[in-house]
């Protein structure tokens, strides 16, 4: 029995009759696997959106908005509050020294608002010359800050 597209004196195969009867058989299954492939991407997309937004709903945002080094010994941060305004929250600010070590930090109480967001400014009172503060975290009050 001979190969298909070959003949008995031995000469190479015909690689087009070859590939012709390869296209001609019908394959089974590929559609399948198109289809469960593109359900399994919508599906963890779809869950990836739900982490994400569960995961942020009802958190505190803030927005760093500048800082000011007032002198040697207090930085001045300025920040966006984005929350629920009927909430009392509660935000660490740090101030850093040229070498990343952080030199002042203080805890600032913010009431509720009548609206949301809302800009604050937090002196921050420091050890030794600041070039920077920063916002490092924001909670609501009546919770645990987030580790």
């Amino acid at each position: 029995m001979t190969a298909p597209g070959t003949s008995d004196e031995g000469r190479s195969p015909d690689w087009d009759e070859i590939e012709a009867e390869a296209e001609a058989t019908p394959r089974t299954g590929s559609r399948r696997w198109w289809v469960i492939g593109v359900a399994a991407v919508l599906v963890m997309s779809a869950l990836a959106v739900v982490w994400g937004v569960s995961a942020t709903h009802g958190r505190v945002h803030w927005v760093y908005t500048g800082h000011q080094v007032v002198s040697d010994t207090e930085v001045e941060v300025r920040f966006d509050l984005r929350r629920d305004p009927a909430r009392a929250v509660t935000c660490r600010i740090e101030a850093q020294a040229e070498t990343h070590v952080v030199v002042g930090r203080t805890e600032v109480d913010v009431e509720p608002t009548e609206s949301s967001p809302s800009r604050h400014i937090v002196g921050v009172s420091t050890a030794s010359p600041a070039i920077t503060g920063y916002v490092d975290q924001c909670w609501y009050a009546d919770e645990a800050p987030r580790s």
